[in-house]
C-alpha cells in the first residue's frame, strides 16, 4: 500500500510539472538568436514567422516599440487578430519592436519572454577613425591634416555584421562600385584599413548574415585625410602636440540615432549631451561604441557630446540634431 501511495504521489507531481511547463511559453523562429541573442534580424524587407515551442488553448500576441534605455516607457499593445500559435512579422513594419505572447490553457495564463525584431536599417555601416594623439588636426567636419609618417586606422563600426569590404581612396563613381573603379584600394577587403597617404576614404561592404545585401557608406561619412609636414608636427623627437580630444561620430547631422566611440576603447562610462546654453539634456551610462544613442527627442540645433572612457579620458564632440 505504501509503495502504491508513493507511485501515485510521483505521478501527481509529474502531472503538476507538465502543467507548469505548459504555462511557460517560449517564442522561437528560424533566425532568432542567429546574430544577436533574443533578436530576429531581417534581410531588407523579408518576413519571419514567430511561434511558441508548445501548443496552448488560446494566444494573444503583443507588440512594443523599442527604446534605447531600460525600462522601456512604451506600452505593450495587443495586435488585432493575432490569436494563433504563429505570428508573421517583417523587416519593414516591425523592425525595432519587441514581441511577446500571452497564452491560456485550462486554468493557467502566462506570458512569454519578449524578443526583438531587429534589422539592417538599425545597423547600417558607419566608419570610425582612430587617430594618434598629437599627429593630427581637425580642419573641418570629417577633414583631418595628419603628420607625414603617422597612420590612421579606419574601422567599420559594425565589424560583426559586415563581411567582405571594398575600401576606397576617393569617392567611387557608382553604387555598387565597378570592379575597375580607380578609387578601389587593391587587396583591402577587411573590417579596417590603415591609411598612410592622403585621400578621401570610405568603403562598400556586404553583410555576412545576408550575403546578397551590400551597403555603401554615406558620402557624408567619408573621411578626408591630408598627410603632410604640418606646423604642429614634431614626430622626429617623439613629442606630440595634442589638439582637443574628440571622437568621430556618425551620422552628423542626425535626426534619430547617433553613434560615438572607437573600437580600440569599446566602452565609455558616461555619455553626456549638453545644449549650447550648457544644460545637460541627455545622459547615458556604460555606453558601448557600436550602440546607437537615440536623440530623436532633442530639439533641432547644435549640441556638445562629452564622453568619458573607461580609463578616464574625456572627449568632446559637437553634432547637429536635424
Amino acid at each position: 500500500m505504501k509503495s502504491k501511495l508513493i507511485f501515485l504521489s510521483l505521478l501527481f507531481l509529474s502531472f503538476l510539472n507538465i502543467k507548469a511547463q505548459q504555462c511557460t511559453p517560449t517564442i522561437t523562429s528560424p533566425r532568432l538568436g542567429t546574430m544577436f541573442s533574443g533578436s530576429v534580424v531581417f534581410c531588407n524587407s523579408e518576413s519571419e514567422t514567430l511561434t511558441t515551442t508548445q501548443t496552448y488553448a488560446s494566444y494573444q500576441w503583443y507588440k512594443q516599440e523599442w527604446y534605447w534605455q531600460s525600462p522601456n516607457p512604451n506600452p505593450w499593445v495587443a495586435i488585432p487578430g493575432a490569436t494563433s500559435q504563429t505570428l508573421t512579422i517583417n523587416g519593414t513594419d516591425d523592425m525595432l519592436h519587441n514581441f511577446k505572447v500571452e497564452v491560456t490553457d485550462g486554468d493557467c495564463t502566462a506570458e512569454s519572454p519578449s524578443i526583438l525584431a531587429d534589422g539592417y536599417a538599425y545597423g547600417l555601416p558607419f566608419m570610425m577613425v582612430d587617430l594618434q594623439p598629437g599627429t593630427y588636426e581637425e580642419v573641418g567636419p570629417g577633414v583631418y591634416n595628419v603628420c607625414q609618417g603617422a597612420s590612421v586606422q579606419l574601422n567599420n563600426g559594425f565589424p560583426g555584421v559586415y563581411g567582405h569590404h571594398t575600401w576606397f581612396k576617393c569617392l567611387p563613381s557608382s553604387n555598387p562600385p565597378s570592379p575597375t573603379d580607380p578609387c578601389i584600394i587593391a587587396g583591402a577587403t577587411g573590417d579596417s584599413y590603415v591609411a598612410t597617404e592622403s585621400g578621401f576614404y570610405g568603403f562598400y561592404a556586404c553583410t555576412e548574415y545576408c550575403p546578397d545585401q551590400c551597403e555603401m557608406l554615406s558620402d557624408a561619412a567619408y573621411m578626408q585625410l591630408n598627410f603632410g609636414n604640418w606646423s604642429f608636427c614634431n614626430l622626429s623627437t617623439g613629442e606630440t602636440k595634442p589638439k582637443e580630444n574628440s571622437l568621430s561620430i556618425y551620422p552628423n547631422p542626425t535626426s534619430q540615432f547617433l553613434y560615438i566611440g572607437k573600437v580600440s576603447e569599446k566602452k565609455y562610462t558616461e555619455i553626456s549631451i549638453i545644449d549650447m546654453s550648457g544644460k545637460l539634456v541627455q545622459q547615458k551610462k556604460d555606453h558601448t561604441y557600436s550602440e546607437p544613442i537615440n536623440v530623436s527627442s532633442l530639439v533641432p540645433g547644435t549640441y556638445m557630446v562629452v564622453s568619458k572612457s573607461a580609463d578616464g579620458k574625456i572627449y568632446k564632440n559637437k553634432f547637429i540634431k536635424k
